[in-house]
Formats: C-alpha cells, structure tokens, sequence
C-alpha cells in the first residue's frame, strides 16, 4: 500500500509539468482579451518594421543659399561675350578677348599692365572675377570698374561687346544679389564681317571729301577704300564676278584694303563684294562720272563715301582687331 500511494503521489505532481509542456506546442486559440493561463514567450517574426512616408529633407526651410543644406535655385543666365577671334595670334585686342572669353580672368588683368586702352578690359576682367569667385567684394569692384569705363564706340566691335557684357552681368548681380550667376556663350559674333561703305581717298590714303557717294573717272584710277570689317580677303567681285584689281595698300590679315579702281568699259557702275574666311555680308557700289578728274593723285570733285561714311581724318581708321569665329580657319 505505502509503494502504490508513493507511485500515486509521483504521478500527481507530474501532472503539472506535462500540461506546460503541451501548451507551449500547441496554438494559443484564447479568446481575444482574455489571458492566456500559461502565456508563451514572445516570438519574433521576419516581418519588415512599417517604414514612415518619406520627408523632404529640406522642407520648411527657404529655398536658395539662405537655407542651410538648401538646393539653390536654377542660377540665372548671364549672356557672356559671344564668338570673336580666330587665335592666339590674333592682333592685341583679339587676345585679349580669347582670354576674356576662356574665362582667364587673371592672365588678362595681367596682360594689361601699361596699355592705354586697358579701361574697358580692366572692367572686364574684374567681372569675369567676380562671375568665378562670387565674392560680394569682387563685384564691388566689378561694379566700381564697369561705372569708371568710357563710352565705347560700336565701330570698335570688340571693345562694344566686351562694355556691353560686363555692363548686362552687373545689371543682372544687382537684379539678384546673393545668387551665384551662371555665363553662357552669347549667340552670334562679336564683330560680324560686312562691308559698309566705299571712301575715295587721296595719294596719302586719306578721305577726300565730297558727295554722298564714291565715283571715279570712266578712265579709272581712283583709288577707294573699303570700309566695315574683314579679316583676310580672298576674292574682290565686281557685278559678282571675281576681278583682280590693282591693291594699292593693305591685303594682309585685319588690315583696311585699298583698292584702284579700273575703267569703267562701258559701265555706269561697279557693285563691289569680297569673300573671306566666313561669309561678308553688305556690298559697296562705284559710280563712273566723267565730271571727276582722272589723275589718281588728284582730288576729285565729287568723291564721296558709301553708307556709312567716315568724316575727313589725317590717318586711315584702324579695322576693328577680331570678329572670326574660333571654327574659322585663317
């Protein structure tokens, strides 16, 4: 009897241990809000943590360079110089306008030191400066130097469009200071070649004066100049014809041609055109007047310029440097 109670009792308490075990294999099928009596541990599953919306990392704060980590707005566009010379071995004004161009801000402050006509490239130069560095002091002398240049004439056309840019890129600073501006390649050329006008001239090559157009003897021999700009001849045309007429001075690279005019063989007039490197747009007409002496050396009587005629001056003008485009070959 004492064994069987002992056996008995044994079997009683195992009871217990068996039940927990069972409860932990089996599913917990308890009501929803009421405990489990025996609560298994909890178990960690494979599924992903929810992933919040996606905030942008700069909302609320300004747009623009105010706001810390900002993106800055979409730069404004600064018109910068357009298409100009050929190359390095370009006259001086052409030079320097390469580097203008290339952004070489300071080999070109540099290459000015002791030029006469440095106003206009010193303002340049300063704003190309300020455009790289953005520094609200290098505008400041941009700014100062823009409003120290003088006037510029547009039959200078380099020196024009180089006034011009730096004069539109301080507008443009002003109009939205404190934001980084971004230059672009203006469209066009700098100094387009074109012919403007036809001016008689005398032996010493300089303008006679006279009427409102250019004429000569039927005999020929008047010696005319060329006018507008042109960097290397190739043809003289007459009437569109390719002519070979007599070159009294000039020919070579950006220098004025001058040109003697050949009898008229029947002709009332000659409509003059050239080629170059690129296209010459414009063409200049000569008049055959018997009333005009026939010595070249004489002075006519009624000589006079084209279009754009220049008054009487003691030096031929100066053909403005460069107006090539860079594809150009010379």
């Amino acid at each position: 009897m004492k064994c069987h109670s002992r056996s008995h009792l044994i079997g009683l308490a195992l009871v217990p241990v068996l039940m927990l075990a069972l409860s932990a294999c089996l599913p917990n099928n308890a009501p929803q809000g009421s405990p489990s009596p025996n609560p298994a541990p909890p178990v960690t599953t494979a599924t992903s943590p929810a992933v919040p919306t996606a905030v942008d990392p700069t909302a609320g704060q300004p747009a623009g360079p105010a706001g810390p980590g900002a993106p800055q707005a979409e730069a404004p566009v600064v018109r910068w110089v357009p298409i100009g010379p050929i190359g390095p071995n370009d006259p001086t004004s052409g030079q320097r306008y390469l580097l203008l161009q290339q952004f070489q801000c300071d080999a070109l402050a540099q290459s000015l030191e002791g030029a006469e006509d440095a106003a206009v490239w010193q303002a340049a130069a300063a704003v190309c400066k300020a455009l790289q560095s953005g520094a609200q002091q290098d505008w400041q002398r941009a700014s100062n130097a823009v409003a120290a240049t003088p006037r510029i004439p547009q039959t200078q056309c380099l020196e024009f469009t180089v006034a011009a840019t730096s004069a539109s890129a301080i507008a443009q600073h002003r109009s939205n200071p404190g934001v980084t501006l971004k230059p672009e390649t203006a469209p066009g050329e700098a100094c387009p070649r074109h012919l403007s006008g036809l001016t008689v001239v005398d032996k010493d090559l300089r303008p006679v004066a006279g009427t409102a157009r250019a004429s000569g003897p039927r005999s020929g021999g008047t010696v005319v100049r060329l006018d507008g700009y042109y960097v290397r001849v190739g043809d003289v045309l007459f009437d569109g014809v390719p002519a070979a007429p007599e070159i009294v001075a000039g020919g070579g690279d950006y220098e004025t041609l001058y040109l003697r005019m050949p009898p008229s063989d029947g002709r009332d007039s000659v409509r003059i055109s050239i080629t170059d490197t690129v296209d010459v747009s414009g063409t200049v007409t000569f008049f055959y007047e018997d009333s005009t002496p026939a010595s070249p050396g004489a002075t006519p009587k009624t000589p006079g310029t084209g279009p754009s005629a220049e008054p009487t001056q003691s030096t031929p003008p100066a053909i403005p440097s460069v107006g090539a485009t860079p594809t150009a070959t010379p």
